[in-house]
């Protein structure tokens, strides 16, 4: 680096100093008025000097003025120091427009150059000067301190006024004066100059509290040295005339290198004003009061030594020894209880901060620079265990975590650079009962402070902080009932182990777990033996991993397991089995053995797979294999995310398809056996697909029933079937009401506004009840909901029929036929299929047929095709039937057709499988 950078580094004050003009003009002022001192002093009584010094203090007078106005012009200053500046300016501006008058009478025209427009332009300086000096900030100040002031004001006034009349006014009397204007000047000057040092003893006692007084202090001091050589000017030129070279020209250039000085100051470094209400309430001590009664006695002095040996002389310097005897025995005093007071703030300040150590919930303790505890607080005992003295003298490496040891070291040297103080550290200290303790710790620098001379630490501990912390941490990434990792944490180590299996070459494996009929434990024990199946299972499922392998909860009954090193199937694989295994085992809930079972994924990363793939993934593997059957596994397979987008968007499809009147309704004949007459009709929906076409209800259906879709869709075919049934009862006889069968889902009966559905179909269509058969599938009555069983006597109490839809596949059982409110049996289609082949394989059909008659229970057989399967159910006295043998499902206008025939047509279509 280049020597003067670093300079101009090492002193950016003093290169803006140097780059702001006003300084330059207040360095070249004082320059040149130094040179004319030198000239002065070399020739006093040449023409040429009396012209020179004629001449010589105009560019003072306007250097004087134009710093003043520039500083009053400056935007950040306070506006009443600005306007202060401004009449200062037009101060000095005045006596600059006096010299250049004087100088024109005296040299041009040969007068006299005290004339009385000369002296009221030097008078502008008094006026316009007091003005200034009066509209600086003054701080405002309390009843006893302002009489304070006062006092102090008005004695350095009288002992200043007693030195002017003393030693200028006297003196004036004994010279001739020019008329009534010239003794006017003479005396009014000494007067103006007692009023503009009230301004400036006003000023500088009431100054209020400010950043950067250097100015004001500057300013203040010229302007006195000012008045002090225009009062003994004022002598000079009664004695020696007007242009005269003297003394008092060397106290001028004096008085303007100091002014300038403090007006470039104020624009440079202008004061800020910090308080003038509060802090500058109160007169603080100044020498100006005691330094006019020094100069009383010095005039009384003069005057005794003078008139010496006289009595009156005599007692004058008596009473000047014995009041300065007195004043020095009131310093005296006053240091005395300055330091009394001083030594009692101490101890207070101590006892003070005694208490404040003795009480603080802190540990404050002080260390010497070389990291030895010099003091602890008692406070210590209480957090700690340690008593104060077992502490001190030891260093703070003894006390800390020693893996914390180079941190408190780096903390501590932060902390030694005079009057530092450091932002908050944590380390831990050991607690005397051997355990660790979190603290947090601030340091500050009081090496100088006379008091502590060390550094103090702060000392807090936050040990139950950091493990709420810890705790908070921990329930943020682990799921609270099971204790295992929760979703969050569970991608993050997918994530890790993805990036060591790529560095490795290896690979890892994703499985998704999801349990089989939780929800029915749910709803049968309570949400309380809910929780404890989901913990049990996480207990058996950890004692099925590996120690590495990871464990999470997702929510619900969903977990995942995290497979690392699986570079062969046989570790997933493994895991698999044995988890399978385990839920083989039965569960114990409230006391009774409960059967869950899992349904999983399993899914291994490819090289450029992410952890969201791969739970995205085996979550589908996993719902595949749930598909399948209860206590399944698949292996993910491309083909299923290709499944799972097309079924994603078959969803969204079919949440539009009941806005965009996308479904449609087909009717499937029930008629009676013997005459063939149609009995009644069934509704089935089809979707019209836009793209895909007619789709089945084998496609949409278990889609709607997954979503709850089916219950929008549910109600709209209930809306619609009842419709259009009311328009076909014109076409049958008098007194041959069509039935009109529905299909509704378990998830429509759990609902709560399926009765009402039902009402507002019936109401609206203006349907007879009586011809509205509901049909539940068998399973959902064996559900034995309480639910299901007030919604079904709700359904019945409209007015409509129950049918029991597959009857005979399920676990059947007469008890739940006596309770629900059923009035038709539907024969499954595996049972018809035998009927015709012979007596035996015809027996459940036979038993069905039997068990309706005897509960007095109307039978309808279901997926009649063949010939001999219509003559078999004749001959076993069923009433009723239904399948391809007769119609497949068609639409209405088809219905209304086959209405006015009376008869379904009589078309088989042998080996048609059915189609609802």
């Amino acid at each position: 680096m280049h020597p003067n950078e670093g300079a101009t580094r090492a002193n950016p004050r003093l290169s803006a100093w140097v780059a702001d003009w006003g300084n330059a003009l207040s360095v070249l002022l004082g320059l040149y008025a130094l040179i004319y001192l030198g000239l002065m002093s070399v020739a006093r009584d040449s023409t040429w000097s009396h012209v020179l010094r004629a001449v010589a203090f105009i560019p003072m007078n306007a250097g004087a003025a134009v710093l003043a106005l520039r500083a009053s012009r400056r935007v950040e200053t306070d506006a009443r120091i600005r306007r202060a500046l401004l009449f200062i300016g037009l101060a000095f501006t005045s006596v600059l427009l006096g010299n250049v008058t004087a100088f024109h009478l005296k040299f041009m025209e040969n007068g006299n150059p005290l004339s009385a427009w000369t002296n009221t332009l030097y008078f502008g300086l008094y006026v316009l000067g007091l003005a200034g000096l009066l509209s600086f900030p003054l701080a405002r100040r309390v009843s006893n301190e302002y009489r304070k002031f006062l006092l102090d004001a008005a004695t350095v006034i009288v002992a200043g006024g007693l030195a002017i009349w003393y030693l200028v006014i006297i003196p004036t009397r004994t010279y001739e004066l020019d008329g009534f204007w010239g003794t006017f000047f003479a005396l009014a000057y000494p007067i103006a100059s007692m009023l503009l040092l009230l301004g400036v003893v006003t000023v500088f006692l009431r100054r209020p509290s400010q950043q950067f007084p250097g100015a004001s202090t500057v300013l203040l001091t010229g302007l006195v040295i000012y008045l002090l050589s225009d009062l003994a000017n004022d002598l000079t030129i009664l004695q020696d005339g007007w242009g005269k070279v003297s003394w008092t020209d060397a106290t001028y250039v004096v008085s303007y290198i100091v002014i300038t000085s403090g007006l470039a100051r104020y624009f440079w470094k202008p004061p800020i004003i910090t308080d003038e209400r509060e802090g500058s309430r109160s007169q603080p001590f100044t020498y100006l009061p005691y330094m006019g009664v020094v100069l009383s006695y010095a005039l009384l002095g003069v005057v005794a030594v003078r008139r010496w040996p006289e009595p009156m002389s005599v007692l004058a310097i008596g009473g000047i020894l014995i009041t300065a005897l007195v004043v020095a025995r009131q310093i005296a005093a006053v240091r005395e209880n300055v330091r009394l007071l001083s030594e009692q703030s101490k101890r207070e300040n101590e006892a003070r901060f005694e208490a404040l150590v003795q009480h603080s919930s802190d540990v404050i303790t002080i260390v010497d620079p070389d990291t030895v505890v010099r003091y602890v607080s008692p406070t210590i005992a209480q957090i700690f265990g340690y008593l104060p003295g077992e502490i001190e003298g030891k260093r703070l490496a003894e006390l800390v975590h020693p893996d914390d040891v180079p941190r408190t070291l780096s903390f501590f040297m932060s902390v030694l650079p005079r009057g530092a103080t450091t932002t908050l550290a944590e380390w831990r200290i050991r607690h005397r009962d051997g355990g660790w303790r979190d603290v947090e710790v601030i340091g500050t620098n009081l090496l100088d402070e006379p008091t502590v001379r060390g550094i103090v630490l702060n000392t807090r501990d936050i040990s139950e902080r950091k493990a709420l912390q810890a705790e908070l941490t921990h329930q943020a990434f682990h799921d609270t009932l099971t204790g295992l990792a929760n979703r969050a944490l569970f991608l993050d180590r997918v994530t890790h182990a993805l990036a060591l299996a790529r560095r490795r070459s290896q690979t890892v494996a994703v499985i998704f777990l999801d349990l089989d009929n939780f929800k029915s434990v749910n709803d049968s024990l309570g949400h309380a033996q809910g929780d404890m199946l989901l913990i049990h299972t996480a207990e058996r499922m950890q004692h099925a991993v590996r120690t590495a392998d990871t464990i999470a909860r997702f929510g619900g009954d969903e977990f995942a397991i995290l497979i690392e090193e699986a570079s062969d199937n046989d570790a997933a694989m493994t895991v698999v089995e044995r988890v399978l295994e385990s839920m083989r085992h039965p569960f114990h809930l409230e006391g009774k053995e409960v059967f869950v079972s899992a349904s999983i994924g399993i899914v291994s990363a490819d090289p450029d797979s992410t952890a969201s793939d791969l739970l995205r993934n085996a979550d589908i593997a996993m719902y595949i294999a749930k598909q399948s059957g209860k206590g399944q596994f698949r292996r993910y397979e491309e083909r299923m995310h290709t499944e799972a987008l097309e079924r994603l968007e078959l969803e969204a499809d079919l949440r539009h398809a009941i806005d965009r009147d996308e479904f449609t309704l087909r009717y499937q004949p029930i008629v009676l056996l013997h005459t063939g007459e149609i009995a009644g009709v069934e509704a089935l929906v089809r979707w019209n697909h836009p793209t895909r076409g007619m789709m089945s209800p084998l496609t949409f259906i278990p889609l709607a029933e997954e979503t709850g879709l089916i219950v929008p869709l549910g109600r709209w075919v209930v809306r619609e079937a009842c419709r259009q049934a009311v328009g076909w009862e014109k076409l049958r006889p008098a007194g041959q009401p069509l039935t009109l069968t529905i299909n509704i889902s378990g998830h429509q009966l759990q609902g709560e506004h399926v009765v009402e559905d039902v009402r507002r179909a019936l109401s609206d269509s203006g349907l007879d009840p009586r011809q509205l058969v509901l049909e539940i599938t068998e399973s959902v009555l064996m559900q034995q909901s309480e639910t299901i069983l007030e919604r079904l006597h709700a359904l019945k109490s409209l007015g409509v029929r129950l049918a029991i839809d597959d009857f005979g596949t399920g676990y059947s059982s007469l008890g739940y036929l006596q309770r629900f409110p059923i009035d038709i049996l539907k024969i499954d289609k595996s049972f018809v299929d035998d009927v015709g082949r012979g007596d035996t394989e015809s027996a459940l059909a036979r038993a069905v047929i039997a068990l309706g008659e005897t509960l007095q229970l109307q039978t309808i057989a279901e997926g009649i095709e063949l010939k001999q399967q219509l003559s078999g159910l004749q001959d076993l006295g069923c009433e009723l039937g239904q399948g391809f043998f007769f119609d497949k499902p068609i639409e209405p206008a088809d219905i209304e057709t086959a209405l006015r025939n009376a008869y379904a047509p009589l078309v088989g279509r042998p080996g048609a499988t059915m189609d609802r």
